[in-house]
């Protein structure tokens, strides 16, 4: 368990998703920049795989999925596919516009750039990056131009004035299509390289292996007054985990402070294997 005496050793405070974490400093051994992961097939999936620290092979335990969340990658992955799917969409809008002018057709997608799938994700999506935040906000206009383009392209359609309509859409595909696809690349890029994991390599003992963290907040005291225990109803992982809750002092902020036995139960009941522990 997390002592809480008086003359207690400074807690390491971590950030997963939103909430904050702690461990006793006692048991930090260092924090990395994550290195490349072996993976090892048939472990549970809150064991990554394993890595080579300075010629020792450790387990790297995937906090987020240890925690019940959906690892880093896997919500990477996902928001990339939503970017490029996004973008596809345009193409896609656009090349229906063109099919209806020439078949002469109704247009059935959204031409409210608030009502398409990419517009609705737009309008809520929220980050505290400012590159990202620059890049979406670029994206706006561009992307309310492609949508004011039905109007003014069916207009012209049907008028009879076909080719002028063909024109303006080429127009938007050499132009606002081009740069809202420049602007979904760049996105992309931000969004591959913020990811840059932490690993908290922890030692218990004769066990060492290290916990994967979104972002390191700071070493500091947590007065034994400001812990408590979390009631067993409350607590994640189906109250198997004793959860205890801390204050910070100057801030009063709620962190989580992660039991040993927590940590220590997905690698003592999964060695490393023989051969991987004298990969070097």
């Amino acid at each position: 368990m997390i002592a809480t005496s008086s003359n207690q050793l400074p807690f390491v405070l971590f950030q997963v998703k939103e909430v904050i974490y702690a461990v006793n400093s006692e048991n930090v051994r260092e924090i990395v920049m994550l290195p490349k992961v072996v993976g090892i097939p048939s472990l549970p999936p809150e064991i990554r795989g394993v890595i080579n620290l300075r010629g020792k092979v450790l387990h790297v335990v995937d906090l987020r999925v240890k925690l019940g969340l959906p690892s880093a990658k896997a919500e990477l992955d996902g928001l990339l596919q939503l970017l490029k799917d996004r973008e596809q969409d345009h193409h896609n809008w656009l090349t229906e516009l063109d099919a209806c002018v020439r078949e002469q057709r109704p247009f059935k997608l959204a031409r409210d750039p608030h009502a398409c799938k990419f517009g609705l994700w737009y309008d809520n999506y929220q980050t505290d990056n400012s590159l990202l935040k620059m890049v979406l906000q670029k994206m706006n206009q561009p992307h309310q131009l492609i949508h004011a383009s039905a109007g003014e392209v069916l207009r012209l359609a049907e008028q009879g004035v076909v080719q002028g309509a063909l024109e303006m859409l080429s127009e938007r595909r050499n132009h606002e299509l081009a740069e809202l696809t420049k602007l979904f690349g760049e996105a992309s890029l931000i969004l591959r390289e913020q990811q840059r994991e932490l690993a908290v390599v922890l030692c218990y003992g004769e066990k060492r292996f290290a916990i994967s963290i979104d972002r390191m907040e700071a070493v500091e005291r947590i007065p034994e007054g400001n812990i408590e225990c979390l009631a067993a109803a409350m607590a994640g992982q189906n109250g198997k985990a004793p959860w205890r809750v801390g204050k910070r002092n100057k801030t009063n902020q709620t962190i989580l402070l992660l039991d040993d036995a927590f940590l220590l139960s997905t690698v003592a009941a999964n060695p490393i294997p023989s051969a991987l522990a004298a990969m070097n």
